[in-house]
């Protein structure tokens, strides 16, 4: 299955887990032991942002619930984002998170 890496904003590996397209990629990463914080929770704030360096093709913005705020190009909320479901069982995900 694919793998997911959590990054600190200085890029050491937080956690790594198995990807599951059934919850979210912020509650995923807090399972494994990153501890991404959560303000809103529901997409309105940058609390849980995520930068994408690698994997953005495997992402579904929006898997749990509507984006309410903006975010760049290669950011993801973490609260809302997912794993599409028909990600490949080799795909690896690497995101950074501001606020680790």
């Amino acid at each position: 299955m694919a793998t997911i890496t959590i990054k600190d904003n200085s890029g050491n590996t937080s956690a790594q887990f198995t990807a599951n397209s059934d919850e979210s990629i912020g509650t995923q990463a807090q399972d494994a032991g990153a501890p991404i914080p959560f303000s809103c929770g529901v997409g309105a704030c940058r609390t849980c942002v995520g930068k994408v360096g690698k994997g953005m093709e495997y992402i579904d913005q929006e898997a749990v619930g509507p984006k309410h705020i903006q975010t760049e190009d290669d950011e993801i909320l973490t609260c809302i984002a997912g794993c599409k479901k028909d990600i490949p069982a080799d795909a690896a995900i690497e995101i950074e998170c501001e606020n680790l």
